[in-house]
């Protein structure tokens, strides 16, 4: 079975890395896997050539899929995104043709989605989609891609409710399957004096940072030995440079920009850090965590993880193997990782059940198994 996935942007580096790991564990399942990135050459001659192609080729199907598009319920704002990703809809119908692909899925339920909704209308094939946050609330053309779909995953129970809640009558199409990451091979963990800790995150300010560096200021103030590195990418940059000289932290933490995802995992996995650190903001639903690969992957490799209460993050993280604490609470923050600092033996008895947790629930062989499982019997 050939199975075509949409992206938004991946294989781009520095988009969707969890994507990377979720395609190995697929690609067990099926004889082939195409990655079509939906934002990818938008505008392009060829592009344009090849959704003129298929519009000429479709045309009853396309002025059907344009009249969904412009009169489906959705804001204009929805509206304006759904008809500039149209091109690149149609064109990647026909690649799909070309390629005899049988199935589609595609990664968020926003113009990825859309993109998969038109090439399986244009080809006569079936397709599905993951949800996986904000997507959920964006409400784009979820009625009509839910009457086509076969299925949605949401990667957690709260998106699966909040999901199946907007779909009525069809939210018996919607799945909860985990995103998994692979268990990998760890040595001996050492409890040291210096509390090492890493957050790995997109500089924007869902991530928390500034809470993230307030409550590292706390430490500081009461004479917590720590180094945090921050790994990330994003609009933020220089104002968290800026702050962490504010802050009098400039020898305790650093900025380490964009960090090749294996190479972040092969610290993990090698012992550099005791805690791995999420500061999430909460701003309404359009504006909260998902279940962050980040701190499946910190789970995995042994690394316990401090975390604030955004979105979902509450279903990775239990009171066995972590810590989670209020959105927005520096304080509340620093006592936690204060916490850890003072008691070794808790950091790494909370990292062994970290490993197990993830081990028993976020099982790349497991949740790849139950996704193909699903597209498969669709």
């Amino acid at each position: 079975m050939t199975l075509a996935i949409v992206s938004s942007r991946y294989p781009r580096p520095g988009h969707e890395a969890f994507l990377e790991t979720e395609l190995r564990g697929l690609a067990r399942h099926f004889d082939s896997i195409l990655v079509l990135p939906a934002r990818d050459a938008l505008f392009a001659p060829a592009t344009l050539l090849d959704a003129l192609r298929t519009a000429c080729a479709h045309p009853k199907k396309t002025l059907g899929i344009l009249q969904t598009l412009l009169f489906g319920g959705t804001r204009p704002a929805v509206v304006a995104k759904n008809l500039a990703i149209l091109p690149r809809a149609l064109a990647i119908s026909r690649i799909v043709a070309e390629q005899g692909i049988d199935h589609i899925h595609a990664y968020w339920l926003s113009a990825p989605a859309t993109v998969a909704f038109v090439a399986a209308e244009i080809c006569g094939i079936p397709w599905s989609a993951s949800a996986h946050r904000w997507d959920i609330y964006e409400r784009n053309l979820l009625r009509p891609k839910a009457r086509s779909a076969r299925f949605f995953r949401t990667i957690s129970r709260r998106g699966q409710r909040d999901l199946g809640v907007a779909l009525a009558e069809n939210g018996r199409k919607v799945a909860h399957v985990k995103l998994g990451v692979e268990m990998p091979r760890i040595g001996a963990r050492q409890a040291t004096a210096c509390l090492r800790m890493v957050c790995a995150a997109n500089l924007i300010e869902q991530k928390g940072h500034a809470v993230l560096l307030d409550a590292l200021a706390l430490l500081a103030k009461r004479g917590i030995d720590f180094h945090c590195e921050i790994a990330g990418s994003g609009p933020l940059f220089e104002r968290l440079r800026r702050r962490i000289l504010e802050l009098g932290l400039a020898a305790r933490v650093a900025l380490l920009g964009r960090v090749p995802h294996d190479a972040l995992l092969e610290r993990l996995r090698s012992g550099d850090y005791d805690v791995a650190v999420l500061a999430s903001r909460s701003d309404g639903v359009a504006n909260m965590e998902g279940i962050p690969v980040a701190l499946i992957e910190a789970m995995a490799a042994g690394v316990p993880c401090v975390a604030t209460a955004s979105g979902s993050i509450g279903e990775l993280i239990d009171a066995q193997s972590g810590i989670v604490v209020p959105v927005d609470d520096a304080g509340a923050f620093a006592g936690a990782l204060e916490r850890l600092a003072q008691n070794p033996d808790l950091r790494l008895r909370l990292g062994e059940n970290a490993r197990r947790r993830v081990g028993e629930e976020f099982n790349l062989e497991r949740t790849a198994a139950q996704l193909a499982n699903l597209i498969v019997a669709s």
